[in-house]
């Protein structure tokens, strides 16, 4: 079992999705510790077309920080690519989220589960 308690930084362009992001995650996982800053893993939530968002995940992943999860609303076949080759670790998609997936998808990016391949996330 995993001893250490996991930090997560939650990135969003709306301040009240990120709120009700962050009363979900602590729903879902009352163990870890919501940060602004550097966390164990960064969690970004995507609106579609939303270009800001899109930004910050390359910006994230081109900065080699924490993972990332990223919960999405919808992703094309094309933007879906993309984010697999910046290395994000777990897609969700944001209508489909519960708390075991989310538990789940941070879990595993903070490596306290093995790493499955991405497409195996994406459910």
């Amino acid at each position: 079992m995993f001893q250490k308690r996991i930090t997560v930084n939650v990135h969003a362009t709306d301040e009240l999705n990120r709120a009700r992001f962050v009363r979900q995650l602590r729903a879902a996982m009352p163990e870890v510790r919501v940060v602004r800053g550097n966390g164990d893993v960064d969690c970004l939530l995507m609106g579609a077309d939303d270009t800001v968002a899109a930004g910050e995940l390359r910006r994230l992943t081109r900065d080699g920080g924490a993972p990332v999860v990223l919960i999405a609303d919808e992703l094309g076949e094309t933007e879906l690519m993309a984010v697999a080759e910046y290395g994000v670790r777990s897609v969700l998609w944001r209508r489909r989220l519960t708390p075991g997936r989310l538990a789940r998808a941070v879990h595993a990016a903070a490596g306290c589960c093995p790493l499955v391949p991405l497409v195996t996330a994406l459910m």
